[in-house]
């Protein structure tokens, strides 16, 4: 049969309203006209609800036709009322078995065995620590650790005590009378032979303070002249001297010639 043209309820005989499409996505406009259109259609939503609510409500009772879907639903729903119930009486009747007679007795035999045997292991371990506290370790074999320790301290501390020895001994050490005096004696030497080539050196600066550099480029060269030696220079220079005048006066007599020439050619 075409469920278009099968038998409905009654509830379903009307012509449900929807919302238009567009309605989420348009315009919401401010007028009063629009306010009272949104204001319409709430109402309408309203109602569609609450006659959705009273169709599930007639159709839950049994009143009327019932759809496949609300069918399957009272099935899973009482099937699971029965899986529910039967949980409850098999915890009603565990809850007066005998545990021990069931067969529980050996399981918890077990335990109590184990138990039983870890407090006799832990009373052992016990006893056995009360032994130790009066052990003397040294008797038992711990002395010959102890005596190589001790050992090792005694050899490290004389070690020390040596170092310390040596260290007081060379703060007394005389580094000349060791050894170092070689060494000395050579930077000494050589701290004289610098100090001469200095001097040396101020020496030749003082001699060159005095050196005549002219009687160097005429040919007699050396230092400085003494007294004597300075007159005798003095004496020389006076001669040079008088010959220079004497050859500017012989210049200045033929000046005077080729004057008295020319006069005369002029007078002519």
């Amino acid at each position: 049969n075409d469920p278009k043209y099968d038998f409905k309820a009654p509830e379903e005989n009307i012509r449900k309203w929807e919302p238009k499409k567009w309605e989420d996505s348009a315009f919401q406009g401010v007028s009063p006209f629009d306010f009272a259109m949104r204001q319409k259609n709430e109402e309408k939503k309203r109602k569609e609800r609450e006659r959705e609510a009273k169709a599930r409500m007639y159709n839950y009772e049994g009143k009327g036709v019932q759809t496949l879907s609300e069918a399957n639903a009272k099935k899973v729903n009482t099937q699971y009322q029965e899986g529910k119930q039967a949980a409850r009486q098999q915890k009603e009747v565990a809850s007066k078995v005998n545990m021990a007679a069931a067969g529980f007795g050996v399981e918890q035999a077990a335990r109590n065995a184990d138990h039983e045997r870890e407090k006799a292991w832990k009373e052992v371990q016990r006893a056995e620590r009360e032994k130790q506290k009066d052990v003397n370790m040294a008797a038992a074999g711990f002395g010959v650790e102890q005596a190589a320790r001790n050992a090792d301290h005694e050899r490290e501390k004389a070690w020390k005590e040596t170092g310390r020895n040596q260290v007081k001994q060379n703060t007394n050490v005389n580094m000349a009378a060791a050894g170092f005096g070689v060494e000395q004696a050579a930077r000494n030497a050589d701290f004289q032979r610098d100090q001469a080539w200095k001097e040396t050196g101020r020496n030749q600066i003082k001699q060159n303070t005095n050196f005549d550099m002219a009687r160097s480029l005429f040919g007699s060269g050396g230092a400085a002249p003494a007294d004597d030696e300075e007159e005798e220079f003095e004496e020389e220079v006076e001669e040079v001297t008088e010959e220079i005048e004497q050859l500017h006066v012989g210049d200045d007599e033929e000046e005077e010639e080729e004057e008295e020439e020319e006069e005369y050619e002029e007078e002519d």
